[in-house]
């Protein structure tokens, strides 16, 4: 299978499953429904992505937010929580994601014949890299940020990726937050009631 080939199955298959979705109702939740709960299921499947895109997701993930003394991105659920977003979004947006992932791969195939998620961790930091900053190596073609599409598509995932980890608890506690402020509100005690 070549680059084209590759990406061309990726895209047809996220219309496919963009289509498939466009005529589903909507799905109505009980009031106390927990959604962070579902995503720390064991037997979680994704609603939107592939399994190869879930996969794609996780690798490009935990490159853009590893796992250190904080939580990287794959233990926040990132990908989980993206895919959910992405169910219920506009086909358009769930396009471009889909592109973007499928790009990552094209690039990846080009370069060293295999899918981003096969690669080895320093394959996928090169390709990251390049994708990142396609003016810095010279290996590649001759790129410039402005005029290169992976660009646009590497700050794309970066932004879906970073907001969705640092809306998490786990993104949330490596921002130093601890939670709602402790003690009992009591409101405005102005003997005239106004702030």
């Amino acid at each position: 299978m070549n680059r084209r080939e590759l990406f061309r199955r990726t895209v047809r298959g996220a219309a496919g499953v963009a289509a498939s979705q466009a005529a589903s109702p909507a799905r109505e939740f009980p009031a106390n429904h927990d959604a962070s709960k579902d995503l720390a299921r064991v037997d979680w499947k994704p609603a939107f992505l592939d399994d190869h895109q879930n996969a794609t997701l996780i690798a490009i993930g935990e490159l853009i937010i590893p796992e250190t003394d904080t939580a990287g991105a794959k233990t926040a659920l990132v990908h989980r929580f993206i895919d959910q977003v992405l169910a219920a979004e506009t086909r358009e947006v769930q396009q471009e994601f889909l592109e973007g992932l499928a790009y990552v791969d094209a690039e990846a195939f080009d370069r060293y014949r295999a899918a981003f998620r096969y690669l080895t961790p320093e394959q996928q930091t090169e390709v990251m890299s390049f994708l990142a900053y396609p003016h810095t190596l010279v290996t590649w073609q001759d790129n410039s940020q402005s005029s290169y599409r992976g660009y646009e598509n590497f700050r794309n995932l970066k932004s879906w990726i970073s907001r969705a980890y640092y809306s998490s608890e786990a993104g949330m506690k490596t921002l130093g937050y601890d939670g709602p402020p402790h003690g009992e509100f009591t409101g405005c005690d102005h003997a005239g009631g106004h702030g």
